[in-house]
């Protein structure tokens, strides 16, 4: 069975696993804590949404935002649509997000990074619909983690710093979280260089 088809079925059931209160709960909490409190971002993006509880959350924190999900499993998102009319639900990948360049001022993804079929072009999207100093928080399983347990090969964090800043994201923060389960990475999009003034030519 896929990752797609697990999640398909996985989806409405799953707010009532116990890794809510045991995983997601504090990795949420660990992802609002580096949003920061004087953030009040207009849209709040999260790339493998699931049910929507992150967004839940994020609407509670600032109720003026309009919040956006993105997930490959059309049942998660329908249960997403389910318990918050208030959000927008879109089925899609992270490497092709539905949304407009320059959209969103905080994207958020929590435990679905490994699951990205490209996480070079993933973060290269994201980067895209993020606003100039928008931030992107990325909290997903360390390298070290997943080498001891043998489970599929997960970038390290001076990789992950390399894929943010070819993206064109700053990094400005990377720690670990949950005893080293989880690798948080904060990145803020770069400012695009101004071209260069054109150079009249000398007087004859």
């Amino acid at each position: 069975m896929s990752g797609e088809d697990r999640f398909e079925r996985w989806s409405p059931a799953y707010e009532r696993s116990v890794l809510q209160r045991l995983l997601f709960d504090r990795v949420h909490a660990a992802i609002f804590l580096a949003a920061g409190s004087t953030m009040v971002p207009a849209a709040v993006l999260d790339v493998g949404c699931g049910t929507g509880r992150l967004l839940r959350e994020a609407h509670r924190r600032w109720p003026d935002a309009t919040v956006v999900g993105v997930d490959i499993s059309p049942g998660m998102i329908a249960e997403a649509r389910r318990r918050a009319t208030y959000g927008q639900f879109v089925v899609g990948p992270a490497e092709h997000l539905p949304l407009e360049s320059e959209s969103v001022d905080l994207a958020l993804s929590t435990m679905s990074f490994h699951h990205w079929t490209d996480k070079e072009a993933g973060v290269r999207d994201v980067a895209r619909v993020l606003k100039t100093d928008g931030r992107f928080i990325l909290a997903d399983h360390a390298a070290r983690w997943v080498r001891r347990v043998g489970a599929a090969p997960a970038p390290s964090a001076r990789e992950r710093i390399q894929v943010f800043t070819a993206a064109g994201l700053s990094v400005v923060e990377e720690r670990s979280v949950l005893s080293h389960f989880l690798l948080l990475t904060v990145g803020r999009k770069r400012a695009r260089p101004k071209s260069a003034p054109v150079e009249e030519p000398p007087a004859v």
